[in-house]
């Protein structure tokens, strides 16, 4: 069983288009979703004692299955807020599940995250699109825009965070990763402002978003749970990945417990299941001009999918150290 550090992952995936890649890779995990042929679980959340309904303090457990890539994973993590990395892909091959390799899962989680949306930029997006807002200035932001960046000539975004330091940081960098340009602004109402595809990549747990904000013709993605307020989903027609996880998640994904209890908003409200518009099954934009909400939630089958391609990429450069895991004692 191979066990793939931090620095192996980096250097596993350096030198390739890593998020054009991973867009793909996850655009044929959603077709392959449509069809029925994966297999995945809502994320299991065992909350600490002391810190019921917490976004940090837990264990947090995700499995899914792939068989058309040969793959299956469980991500296990923990809601822990520091510098300890607390966060593994223990990747299975499908035709028999042995263990094949334990993955150090910060680095490539931002790519993973990141490329779901990237798809809904490609199928939800104007095809015009130009201009990105971003509010959030941290590794799932810079995901973000690199891959909506992979799928949308994009010409233009401005970023804003409660940091002026972490905002300057996020545009250089960005800057010279992606060469166009990447401002920052004085608020998040002004990052916003004229984009054609706006972006909430924060912590979670505070609305930085208001609807009122939203402009004719936007696509509009939230990374974290409780970004935006109720008025935001009402003005908008809302595609979801896993429609399951995000309506029954725990801790919940405000706002939508509350919507669904009030009756604002109704299950069958959901316009699709994100694979299905993927696949061809639903349409997708129907309008230059209709307003476009979408969140996708942590799934299994993503993870297996980009375990399953990392770990490829690492046995081609011969990275990884191999440990002896389950051997029987002689």
């Amino acid at each position: 069983m191979l066990f793939l550090t931090e620095r192996d992952v980096r250097l596993a995936l350096e030198g390739r288009p890593a998020y054009k890649e991973a867009v793909e890779l996850i655009e044929e995990v959603l077709r392959q979703q449509a069809a029925g042929t994966t297999h995945h679980l809502k994320r299991y959340t065992m909350e600490h004692p002391r810190y019921p309904g917490h976004l940090w303090h837990n264990i947090r457990i995700l499995p899914g299955m792939v068989p058309g890539m040969g793959a299956a994973a469980v991500r296990v993590y923990s809601g822990y807020r520091g510098t300890n990395r607390s966060e593994v892909i223990c990747l299975f091959d499908w035709s028999d599940m042995a263990m094949v390799a334990i993955i150090s899962d910060y680095f490539l989680h931002a790519i993973r995250t990141a490329s779901p949306y990237g798809v809904a930029v490609k199928y939800l997006s104007r095809p015009d699109s130009r201009q990105i807002g971003i509010i959030g200035s941290g590794r799932y932001a810079r995901g973000q825009v690199q891959a909506a960046c992979a799928v949308r000539g994009i010409q233009r975004i401005k970023a804003y965070s409660r940091d002026p330091e972490n905002v300057r940081k996020f545009c250089e960098e960005m800057e010279e990763a992606l060469g166009i340009e990447v401002l920052p602004a004085a608020s998040g109402r002004e990052a916003v402002r004229g984009a054609d595809i706006m972006i909430t990549s924060t912590t979670g747990n505070t609305v930085v978003f208001e609807g009122d904000w939203l402009e004719p013709g936007v696509l509009f993605m939230s990374v974290a749970p409780g970004e935006f307020d109720e008025r935001t989903v009402l003005r908008s027609r809302v595609f979801l990945s896993g429609s399951d996880q995000v309506l029954g998640d725990s801790p919940p994904r405000k706002p939508f417990p509350a919507l669904l209890a009030s009756g604002k908003f109704r299950r069958e409200d959901v316009a699709a299941e994100f694979c299905d518009v993927v696949a061809g099954k639903k349409p997708g934009r129907l309008s230059g001009e209709e307003i476009i909400l979408y969140e996708s939630p942590g799934m299994g089958v993503l993870d297996a999918a980009v375990g399953k391609w990392v770990h490829r990429a690492a046995l081609e450069k011969g990275l990884g150290t191999e440990l002896p895991f389950g051997e029987e004692e002689k």
